[in-house]
């Protein structure tokens, strides 16, 4: 017998206890890299926090050998972080391995039965399904690539509704959202984010990434009003412009507000007199009923009679609530035009390059429905939770998941988690796809300006993550060597603005990597 052992005190449970620990000790003395291989690199991060003021922030670091699964460095790995955007892994990964690489989203129009012999229906319905890129994207999909009208799709189902012989509509046109549960926005976003297009609503009949594109032109000389556009939809929102145009060479500086349930949009501020066109993005109210909107109109574009109201439905969580499990069928009705998404290997490109936070949220409620017959928040975390622990092998106290997307500033996730993440799917048969939907350092997504030294540039794929106070980065490595490491780089409380915080996360990546890559 072990001496140590032998010492152990005859109590089972205490017997028990000291086993465990003495266990977990040697476990994480095996996995930790010696403190004299990496007090070099320790010392050269702290002069990095110490030169850029960002000491005072929560750092946590790991980076694993792909190949052995060698921890080669690790600085409070096992602490929680607010992973802003680093989300999104979690959310892409467990659609992709549970629905499938080409899993397709459809958006329809029906009627509850075909059109008689005059072409008319009493009420129609345009039903979405959680489809993310009902947009100006074009598939496959290539960064900054070419861009379609975002209303085509809307264009090509009325045409298909006029071959499919409807010519008139007696009562309303639907907007049928109910196959999500209506939530719009997850718990603790910001309430200034709601405002912008990267805090768009959560429905399931989407349109142009549920935002409008604003664009703030100077004037022709100082003190004129200067001149701002949405679009598609130029008249969505009363535009209420106080945005001056300033001298040259002056600060550029805006803001606007939407206050809740109105249709009223307020900006202010200024712009000098020889800026560019400024483009910024905002938040659509109600999705729903805007691309229904749009349909009736497409719809008497082609002759068709839809002189109708239109309707919202929505599920609301009471109604939810209240259903039997599994929820009942959906409705039979009549199909008289259908649009199929890209497939999912396609689609996550967009969310992770772009870093989509509507997309993720859809795809974590998509997650819901397919697999927990709820198109809800909770269902969706539900999955998104069992494939975590269950199939990646995370402990239930190494994340904390909240919404899909990392907009929240309640989600936590430790570095660790994220190395298991990325381990675990560099083993999936979808890696490749799953690899090729990260952004690429110096080349493309949201690390197209970031590592673009010829030392760095193309060697890093991976997610970023930033919300005030917060900067992540999580993926793949790749050495001169031709080894492939996997990382995690996470820092909260950081009292720097975002793109400073970013940049000494960058820092310490850079450091990071030259010193591994010197390493035998």
């Amino acid at each position: 017998m072990h001496k140590l052992a032998q010492k152990l005190p005859a109590h089972p449970a205490t017997h028990s206890f000291l086993v465990f620990l003495v266990l977990a000790v040697a476990l994480a003395s095996a996995a930790a890299p010696p403190a004299n291989k990496t007090a070099a690199l320790d010392r050269q991060i702290d002069n990095i926090l110490t030169e850029n003021e960002a000491q005072r922030g929560s750092w946590g670091i790991e980076v694993v050998d792909l190949a052995t699964e060698k921890v080669l460095y690790a600085r409070d790995a096992g602490h929680l972080f607010i992973p802003a955007s680093n989300m999104k892994m979690f959310t892409t990964a467990a659609a992709l391995e549970k629905l499938g690489p080409d899993y397709t989203f459809h958006t329809t129009v029906e009627s509850d039965a075909a059109p008689d012999g005059e072409g008319r229906v009493w009420d129609l319905y345009l039903v979405g399904r959680g489809d993310p890129d009902l947009g100006p994207r074009i598939f496959p999909y290539a960064y900054h690539g070419a861009e379609q009208p975002p209303d085509t799709f809307i264009q090509e189902l009325a045409d298909k509704v006029k071959a499919g012989g409807v010519r008139r509509v007696m009562r309303k046109i639907v907007a049928d959202d109910s196959y999500f549960v209506w939530e719009p926005f997850a718990p603790n976003w910001a309430a200034n984010d709601l405002e912008w297009g990267y805090g768009a609503p959560v429905s399931a009949l989407a349109f142009n990434d549920n935002l409008l594109v604003l664009h703030v032109k100077p004037g022709e000389k100082p003190g004129d009003e200067a001149r701002v556009q949405l679009e598609p939809v130029a008249d969505y929102y009363l535009l209420r412009n106080h945005i001056v145009t300033a001298e040259k060479g002056a600060d550029r500086r805006y803001d606007l507000e939407r206050r809740p349930g109105t249709m009223e949009l307020d900006l202010w501020g200024q712009v000098p007199a020889d800026a560019g066109e400024d483009i910024d993005t905002v938040a659509i109210y109600n999705p729903p009923e805007l691309v229904t909107e749009q349909f009736r109109a497409a719809l008497r574009a082609r002759g068709i009679v839809a002189d109708c109201p239109i309707e919202v439905h929505h599920s609301t969580r009471i109604q939810v609530a209240s259903l039997p499990s599994p929820a009942p069928p959906e409705p039979a009705r009549v199909v008289l035009a259908d649009h199929t998404s890209p497939p999912l290997r396609e689609a996550i490109k967009a969310v992770n390059k772009e870093s989509e936070n509507l997309h993720a949220e859809m795809l974590l409620r998509t997650l819901g429905r397919e697999l927990n017959h709820r198109g809800s928040l909770s269902g969706g975390l539900a999955a998104l939770n069992a494939f975590a622990q269950q199939d990646v092998g995370i402990l239930p106290t190494e994340t904390y998941f909240v919404d899909g997307s990392g907009l929240s500033r309640s989600a936590l996730v430790a570095p660790s988690a994220a190395v298991k993440l990325l381990l675990y799917m560099a083993r999936s048969p979808n890696y490749q796809v799953w690899f090729d939907s990260l952004p690429v350092s110096g080349v493309d997504g949201t690390l197209i300006h970031r590592f673009t030294s010829d030392e760095m540039k193309g060697k890093i794929h991976a997610k970023t993550g930033s919300v005030q106070h917060v900067s992540t980065l999580s993926g793949y490595m790749d050495l001169p060597s031709g080894k492939r490491l996997v990382f995690s780089v996470m820092t909260n409380n950081l009292y720097l603005r975002n793109h400073s915080g970013q940049s000494v996360l960058d820092l310490v990546t850079g450091a990071i990597y030259q010193w591994l890559a010197k390493q035998k």
